[in-house]
């Protein structure tokens, strides 16, 4: 998702327009912004594209820093969050919407945005049992044993639930799971939790 303000809507209408025509060659058109790490190489690429057909000098930037921190920079919010209403980028992406009250703050400010979905990408678990191969022949889960896992329910890799699935596992006894987590607004986090609370 993509949050945009009018600003930037209009930089890009007239990013656009000097596509087509050479008249401001002394302009110089810059666009910055922030957010998920995810879509990153896609937004170099499209800029690295746009840039190369400018009719006039362009600097486009993104920085992947995070959906969280994409977001706090989009909406201004400073390190104690503390929204200031002055943006430090033209455009912010995250997979985490903007909550309702961060979008009314904004609105009622008089200054508005709009989020539009724009890539499709998918969010993975990953394992580092030795001896488990990834995919073919590797570990199966469901989602409701990720759920117990995440939730701790589940402990160790030799749990009958786990076993069940996996006949072939061949663990120690015990052998515990240790789970990592991203924190500070990863939107990965946030796409994972809802997925196993659903």
């Amino acid at each position: 998702m993509v949050a945009l303000r009018s600003a930037a809507l209009s930089l890009l209408g007239v990013t656009a327009s000097f596509l087509l025509t050479p008249a401001h060659s002394q302009t110089t058109l810059s666009l910055h912004g922030s957010g998920t790490t995810n879509p990153s190489k896609c937004f170099w690429h499209i800029m690295a594209k746009i840039e190369e057909q400018l009719k006039i000098r362009g600097r486009l930037t993104y920085r992947a820093v995070g959906s969280g921190a994409g977001i706090q920079e989009f909406l201004g919010k400073d390190i104690n969050g503390t929204n200031t209403l002055q943006a430090y980028n033209d455009f912010g992406s995250g997979d985490i919407p903007i909550d309702s009250q961060d979008r009314q703050d904004w609105f009622d400010a008089g200054i508005e945005f709009v989020q539009l979905p724009f890539v499709l990408s998918a969010v993975g678990f990953f394992h580092s049992i030795p001896g488990v191969p990834s995919g073919e022949g590797g570990l199966n889960m469901t989602a409701c044993l990720l759920a117990r896992v995440f939730s701790t329910d589940i402990t160790t890799w030799d749990h009958p639930d786990i076993l069940y699935l996996n006949p072939g596992l061949n663990v120690e006894k015990n052998y515990k799971i240790f789970v990592g987590r991203r924190v500070l607004g990863s939107s990965s986090t946030y796409s994972i939790t809802n997925y196993l609370y659903a």
